[in-house]
């Protein structure tokens, strides 16, 4: 009898002590996965755009995606078309089913081995095209110094019918393959604060770079400045800009012949003044 007695006890602590176990087990902390935190390198690329002389390369400085073999990812990118350039005035010649198999690099030779596609620009944007690669990947790997092409592991007489590719391609002088006048700050659409400095680089007559800042299209401003070396040499230059109120603005940095007057090198940059 005192057993039966107990029984609804004994029956009431199994329940609570079952309900405790339940909600201890419903409130355990579940962990959360680690966010991947992704990492960025900052890269100069070249682009090209046609020009008063004609195809020339232009840098643009970008934020790609960190990798254990930079160089492969970059041109990866830039050689298949998913690599653009910031600034619309300038174009990625790459593209059109071209997709890069390998980079090896021996004894400073790189090799690139590229799946062909379609690359109908001419001979000097063909010629362009390639200078795009020498150049991003001699700026991303330095211990590079020539570069050799290939397709599908096959060395070739041309990629596109007009510049022979069978041999090895090294950086031309700059004055032959790179816009005369670069801006390299303030980078494309850019929002900036005061005060603001533009920066670039230049190869031109007597180190002359002539600048013309506009506002919502109208010219606001105009000077000149000097690089720090005249052409054949490529050096740096920079403008501080006046207190600017908010707005839109653009940049604009020329060479003009000191034989004729005439326009020989342009690039500019659009940015917002918050």
């Amino acid at each position: 009898m005192r057993w039966v007695r107990n029984l609804p006890v004994v029956l009431l602590l199994a329940g609570l002590l079952a309900a405790c176990s339940s909600g201890s087990s419903q409130s355990e902390p579940t962990a959360s996965p680690t966010p991947t935190q992704t990492h960025y390198s900052q890269v100069k690329l070249f682009f090209v755009a046609d020009t008063p002389r004609g195809f020339r390369l232009f840098p643009e400085i970008q934020q790609v995606v960190s990798s254990s073999d930079l160089a492969e990812t970059v041109m990866s990118s830039l050689v298949s078309g998913q690599l653009q350039p910031l600034d619309p005035d300038y174009s990625n010649l790459w593209g059109n089913g071209f997709a890069l198999n390998s980079i090896t690099v021996t004894n400073g030779i790189a090799t690139i081995d590229l799946a062909l596609g379609k690359l109908n620009v001419g001979g000097e944007g063909e010629l362009r095209a390639i200078d795009q690669l020498v150049w991003t990947v001699t700026e991303i790997n330095k211990t590079i110094t020539g570069v050799k092409f290939t397709v599908d592991g096959q060395t070739v007489e041309s990629l596109a019918g007009h510049v022979d590719t069978t041999g090895t391609f090294t950086r031309e002088p700059d004055y032959e393959v790179l816009n005369p006048v670069s801006i390299m700050s303030p980078s494309q659409s850019t929002v900036l604060v005061n005060p603001i400095i533009v920066s670039g680089e230049a190869c031109t007559f007597e180190a002359n770079v002539s600048w013309e800042l506009l506002k919502d299209g109208v010219s606001i401003n105009t000077g000149s400045t000097l690089a720090q070396a005249a052409c054949p040499e490529r050096s740096a230059w920079t403008v501080d800009l006046p207190q600017l109120a908010s707005g839109t603005y653009t940049i604009v940095g020329r060479e003009y012949s000191a034989k004729d007057g005439s326009l020989s090198a342009i690039d500019s940059k659009d940015f917002s003044v918050g």
